[in-house]
């Protein structure tokens, strides 16, 4: 048997070299690293695909590829061969390998990147790309349904109350915290949440909402963190995700979160210290990447003192702080806020434009407005309807509409302000008895509605009467 004998001198070096123009033919996008990871050279087909504009030598690799497997090939000195990689929105094939020197120490790494081409490689990474698109064009369409709706911009006033909050806004959306919205009823709170997630650099992923105080105690919590199949009996054997796994990489908006259940209070409570969760059912730990904005017309603290919120829950959701004033406290915003509202009542209803008189301007200035501007949306929605096709919204139909002593607080109607002998500017104008007594409890019935967030059966219990009898108040009311 014929024994090889030993390779001539340079043999070695020719065919590492050969080897090199190999790769540097077949991948036309390549690029080298140092042991810190810093980029050392790079193909100019690469630092085009990657979008450079300048020669990022010196730069951290994982500044322009952040899911780069050369870190983890310097520092083990295991390569890796022909690996797929999600880059610049599509799959690429990758190979990465050690750097040594004479002494067989690490001194960097090396990597080629095959592109969707018409080699075999670039055909396996144009089928992986195909698949995505696939994929996308589904999760896509999920997301677009879950998109915030609103921004900073809908958000209009001139009052410097309004200015503040929405620089605030804008500062707090930068950083990836826990935000507590607190305010009355009907202040915006939802609104301020998208704006919110529209700021953040969660935008381009969902807004996912959930009111609390409208789901039963019962179901709150698989409605919060899904249901694993087969959990319980009528359970799908699919199961079903909440909405933690909905929101996931966005923002999850928790209204009225004082109404959320102390048993679920703390599982929240894990979620924001530890980002996982359990489905109902499940043994499984999911991550749950999501940004928690809550809110509530609740005094939480006060109900904390109660022993009915959690504490630790509290100052969880407290990272970033924010009131939202009521609409009285900016009165000088309520022509800006009503041209808008009516902009967007007309354009849904696909009618001509309405606008507002001076007078009628200067009336709902007046107003004290308790159920803030979802009250003022309210009556104008009524206005459209009552104006009979006339473009122009007088004062005497608003004052009408509001059906109360404009001077009054906004707990009190104009019943509860007349004393025995008193006698009252709203009671001037003659009206009779009847339309005062159906103007006030018009009023109280808004209230009640309002302080439950429309919540009838609530409202009836509030009121003190029967949900039959408040449907049919409401009814003979025009509520």
């Amino acid at each position: 048997m014929a024994r090889l004998s030993k390779p001539p001198e340079g043999v070695k070096e020719s065919a590492v070299q050969m080897l090199a123009e190999s790769f540097g033919t077949f991948y036309e996008h390549a690029i080298a690293v140092d042991t810190d990871h810093r980029i050392t050279w790079i193909s100019e087909g690469y630092r085009t695909f990657l979008g450079l504009d300048h020669e990022p030598l010196g730069e951290p690799i994982i500044r322009h590829v952040p899911n780069s497997h050369m870190p983890r090939v310097v520092d083990t000195g295991k390569p890796v061969f022909l690996d797929l990689l999600f880059v610049r929105e599509q799959w690429v094939i990758v190979s990465a390998l050690p750097l040594q020197d004479e002494s067989g120490a690490i001194v960097g790494g090396f990597g080629f990147v095959a592109m969707a081409d018409n080699t075999s490689l670039g055909q396996l990474a144009n089928k992986y790309n195909k698949l995505q698109k696939e994929l996308d064009s589904v999760t896509s369409q999920l997301d677009l349904e879950r998109r915030s709706k609103y921004r900073l911009s809908h958000i209009v006033g001139r009052s410097r109350e309004l200015q503040r909050l929405k620089q605030k806004l804008r500062q707090v959306a930068r950083f990836d915290i826990s935000v507590l919205l607190t305010g009355e009823t009907g202040t915006g709170k939802e609104l301020f949440a998208h704006a919110i997630h529209q700021l953040s650099n969660r935008s381009h992923k969902p807004f996912v909402s959930l009111n609390v105080s409208a789901v039963p105690e019962n179901l709150i919590e698989a409605e919060f963190f899904g249901v694993a199949p087969g959990a319980y009996t009528g359970a799908t054997r699919e199961g079903r995700e909440g909405k933690l796994a909905l929101a996931r990489g966005g923002t999850l908006f928790l209204d009225e979160i004082g109404d959320m259940p102390q048993n679920v209070q703390s599982k929240l409570l894990r979620v924001l210290q530890d980002q996982e969760f359990e489905a109902v059912g499940s043994n499984k730990v999911q991550k749950a990447n999501v940004r928690i904005v809550a809110a509530t017309s609740r005094d939480l603290q006060s109900m904390i003192r109660d022993g009915q919120f959690r504490a630790d829950l509290f100052y969880r959701l407290n990272g970033m702080p924010i009131h939202l004033p009521a609409l009285r406290e900016r009165l000088e915003d309520i022509d800006l806020i009503a041209e808008r509202i009516l902009d967007e009542i007309t354009t849904k209803l696909n009618l001509q434009l309405y606008f507002l008189t001076p007078d009628a301007l200067g009336v709902l200035r007046q107003h004290t407005w308790p159920g803030n501007v979802r009250e003022l949306r309210n009556v104008l929605e009524r206005a459209i309807i009552l104006s009979e096709n006339n473009p122009e919204i007088g004062a005497g139909l608003i004052r009408e509409l509001i059906g109360v002593d404009l001077s009054i607080g906004a707990g009190e109607t104009q019943l509860d302000s007349v004393g025995d002998n008193e006698w009252t500017p709203a009671f001037e104008a003659l009206v009779p008895l009847h339309d005062h007594m159906a103007a006030a409890e018009r009023a109280v019935l808004r209230q009640a509605l309002a302080r439950t967030n429309g919540n009838r059966t609530q409202a009836a219990e509030l009121l003190g009467i029967s949900r039959a009898s408040l449907y049919e108040k409401m009814r003979r009311l025009g509520v």
